[in-house]
Formats: C-alpha cells, structure tokens, sequence
C-alpha cells in the first residue's frame, strides 16, 4: 500500500506537477493506467464519477470496475495499446460505480512513456449513462413503433414523392399483399408502375400528380387495383401525405390497405340491387336507366325495346309446380341472352315479363328481324329435368323505338302495349307500336271512367 502510494505521489512531484493541475482541472474524468492496469493518477471527476477513492484508483485493476460483458474488448485494446500496435483507442463501455450501479462512459485512452520509458495509457472518460438511456428508450420506442408497424394489417411505406422513384421503407405486410419481399420493392423502384393496373393507371397518375403539384399537406386517398406477383389482382386503398423537411427535401408516407373483399362485397350488393335475383338479368330499376342512357344521347334515339311475355306461363307454373316455373324462367332468360349482342340489355321486370334494350339500332326490320329471332328461340322444348319432362311455350313480343316515347316510362309503355297486340292477335307474336294503339287505350280509359257506376251513382264530372 505504501509502495504504490509513493509511486502516485511521485507523478504529482516536478516535472509532472503542471500535468497534475492541468488533469485536476479538467472538466472530464481524466486518468493515467500503468502497466498492471492500475490507475495510478486520477482527477477528481474521476473520482467522483465512479465513487472510488484515489488510493483504491490506484490498487485496483480496471477490470474490477468494468462491466463483465467489456472487459474482453477493453482488454484487447489495452494490450494493442501497451505494445505499441495502435496508439489510441475510444470505447464506449460500462463501468461500476463503487456503489453498484452501472455509469455509461465514453473513454478516450493515448498512449505516453515517462521518463523512465514505462508505456503508460492516459484516458479521457466523459459520463454518457444519460445520453445511453435516452438512446435506449428511443430504441426501445422504435422497436416497439416498428413492431406495431410490421403488425398492421396494412402496408407501411417511406420514400420520395414521385412515381417510379424508390421506397426508403416499406413494412413486411407487402409480402402478404403484394407477393414482394421489402427489399426487392425498395431495389426496384418500377415495380409500383409495373404493378399497377393498366385501367387505373391514366387516372390514378394524374390525381397523384395533381397532388403533388398543390403542394398539399393533406392526406389523399385513391383507391385502385395491383396486379400480385402470381399474377392475381387487389384493390388497396392508398392513404399518403407528402411533406417537407427542413432543409426543404420532400418526402411521402402513406399507407396501403387490401380492401379487395370489401370491394367484392360492394360489387355483389350493387349487383343485388339492379339485377333479378333469380334470372340474374338486369331488374327494372337499372333497365330503366340504361333507356335513360340512351336517351339522352346525341344523337338521340338510337335503340329499341322489346317487350316479351311468356305465353301460358302461368299453367306450367299451376301443373308443374313453382320450382320447375323458376327452371323455365332461368332457361328462357338464357336464351334471350344468347341471342343478343354485348352492348344490348336483358332484364327481367316481374313474374313472366321480360325486356331488352337493343343498342345503336334505327332501323325497324333490324330490330323485327331480332324480335323474331328470340321469340323463335323462345318457342323451342325446354327440357327441365325429370319431375317436369318436356314443357314447351311461347312468347308474345311487343316492339318500340326509342323514338316512340320521351321518357324510359314511355317507352316502356309503348313496348308493353305492343306486346298485348300480338297477344290479342293469338300468342306467339311479334308487333310493332303504332301510335294508334296508344290512343286506343286512351279512348277506352276514358270511356271507363264516364260510365256509369250502379252502386256509386253517375260519373262526377
């Protein structure tokens, strides 16, 4: 104890002594390490930092008040130094203080010879535990934000605002949404483009676009539809914002939800409410704004409607029962369909009544010559399984233009009453509107109502 008490006090003596009130002074911890690792002189930061005395400083190897897990490096660094292999080091490491607790320092150490040519190691150690806790609770945050993040069912995106420049971070939820890796998103900055589906593709980059011209803080939100890396197509729903730093660089976050089931289900009621249920054919609401479609096209008019109703049906329906009246129903809606073109409509409007809407056609053979196609069609043997046999029936179909009414409702009627004119005239028949039939049925009505009635009296008039 004296021995090394001697030694200390003879680094403290002339010329060492101007060393000695610079190393007292300094407002970090300050300590010069001896060949048998002990730390032979030390300033009062020092001390004060890790709790021991400067006696105890200079008996006790640092192992001692190092943490286990830094010894090793501490101790391969310290021996390059001595021998000479490398002149400094820095190490952030951990220490015990005196009294248990952990000090984070950031240690400085140079090698110096005294005068006796002793390699000697002097260290600069600054007190970091606050700066390493601050750091650990970012990291901790960050781990935790990140986990949050790679958990949402939805896909987390970073990167520069503009299309086909790369992605700085893009969460692991891709895989499952896209069928990409994150890192070969973020390698290869095409694939968003390459991806996206060629019919959203025009107007999808020109609201992006758009956007990013106003230089809007608000958030945008497209929906629109990718192709998947095996080839199968999604909706997602894409929410960014786009923003600037402060050294002026823009850059976006959004993002990307699979809302390709919620899209289905949207798809399949709006299918449910403008289709028959039973024939799956277009149901009188939207039959009646396709004609509204088409009337209000320039040039106007152009199409016609045909009004069917199924001869007889109601006697297939009384004999055979309703399951097999619901069979001929479907069968005759897929007939009227097969002899249609793509842009024409079939619908059902109720019970045994049918209409289409024949597109882009002024020319009233043409549209006879279809009316008579479906109906010829409609007349064939329906084979409807064993409990019905062979059931056979017809169709009487009424035909209107366009240009035969103002309003879907007109037309529709026109249709309707040409279609009990070739009921009249024995089934199974095609007839055209004539503007008489109308004011036929005008003419009756209004006799019907300046009858008289025996039970209310005369006709108010």
């Amino acid at each position: 104890m004296g021995d090394v008490a001697a030694r200390a006090s003879a680094f403290a003596d002339a010329p060492h002594a101007l060393l000695a009130r610079i190393i007292s002074l300094a407002p970090i911890g300050v300590g010069i390490v001896d060949d048998q690792r002990r730390t032979v002189l030390t300033n009062d930061v020092l001390r004060h930092m890790l709790g021991y005395s400067e006696s105890e400083f200079a008996e006790l190897p640092f192992e001692v008040f190092t943490h286990p897990d830094d010894i090793e490096r501490n101790d391969e660094l310290f021996r390059a130094l001595m021998a000479g292999l490398i002149d400094r080091f820095d190490l952030d490491k951990r220490f015990f203080h005196r009294d248990g607790h952990v000090v984070w320092g950031r240690l400085l150490v140079a090698s110096m010879d005294d005068e006796d040519g002793r390699r000697l190691a002097i260290g600069l150690l600054q007190d970091v535990t606050e700066e390493k806790r601050l750091q650990a609770e970012l990291e901790a945050a960050e781990a935790s934000y990140r986990h949050m993040v790679e958990q949402m069912p939805a896909v987390v995106y970073a990167g520069e605002p503009e299309p086909g420049l790369p992605s700085s971070y893009v969460s692991p939820r891709l895989e499952e949404t896209l069928g990409y890796r994150p890192e070969e998103w973020t390698a290869n900055p095409g694939l968003w483009l390459q991806r996206l589906h060629a019919d959203d593709r025009d107007w999808v980059l020109a609201r992006y676009e758009a956007h990013l011209r106003s230089g809007s803080p608000d958030p945008l939100t497209l929906t629109y539809r990718m192709h998947r890396r095996d080839g199968g197509v999604v909706w997602l729903r894409d929410q960014f914002t786009v923003t600037t730093d402060d050294t002026g660089h823009r850059f976006q976050r959004g993002v990307l939800v699979d809302v390709t089931r919620e899209k289905r289900l949207e798809e399949e009621l709006e299918h449910q409410a403008f289709h028959d249920p039973l024939t799956q054919l277009a149901n009188l609401r939207l039959f009646r704004m396709r004609i509204a479609e088409r009337l209000r096209r320039r040039p106007p008019r152009s199409g016609a409607v045909l009004f069917l109703d199924l001869d007889d049906f109601k006697r297939v329906n009384d004999r055979l029962g309703h399951g097999v009246g619901d069979r001929l129903l479907q069968e005759a809606a897929r007939r009227i369909q097969a002899c249609l073109r793509p842009a024409d409509t079939a619908a059902r409007l109720g019970g045994d009544e049918f209409a289409v809407l024949i597109d882009e056609v002024q020319d009233h053979e043409q549209v006879l010559g279809v009316a008579e196609r479906v109906r010829a069609r409609l007349t064939e043997p329906y084979d409807l399984g064993p409990d019905a046999h062979e059931v056979t029936t017809a169709a009487s179909i009424g035909v209107a233009m366009l240009a035969d009414g103002d309003t879907p409702d007109a037309v529709l009627r026109a249709a309707d009453l040409a279609m009990y004119a070739a009921k009249d005239a024995g089934k199974s028949q095609v007839h055209r509107y004539e503007p008489e039939m109308l004011a036929a049925l005008l003419e009756s009505v209004q006799r019907h109502d300046t009858e008289p009635d025996d039970r209310n009296g005369p006709p108010q008039r």
